[in-house]
């Protein structure tokens, strides 16, 4: 799991990546709402996952190959 405090505009938001390492079955969690949600896979958490956090596009890429690392982008700019 991981998990990202970000504040836009004035307002925060928690963004939750769970995910079974096991599985390969999860999903994003934004503000404690299941936003998107994904199947069991051999390659674990997708390659990328798009969503919007207050009207701005957001995305989840998995870092490096096979790795089960996730990485969220906001406006295309890494959030860390």
């Amino acid at each position: 799991m991981k998990t990202w405090q970000i504040e836009i505009e004035g307002n925060k938001h928690i963004v939750d990546v769970q995910n079974s390492s096991f599985l390969g079955g999860g999903c994003v969690m934004l503000d404690g709402l299941r936003t998107c949600e994904w199947g069991l896979s051999v390659y674990g958490l997708p390659a990328q996952i798009k969503f919007e956090i207050q009207g701005k596009k957001a995305e989840i890429k998995r870092k490096g190959f096979m790795a089960n690392t996730p990485v969220l982008f906001l406006e295309g700019k890494e959030v860390s």
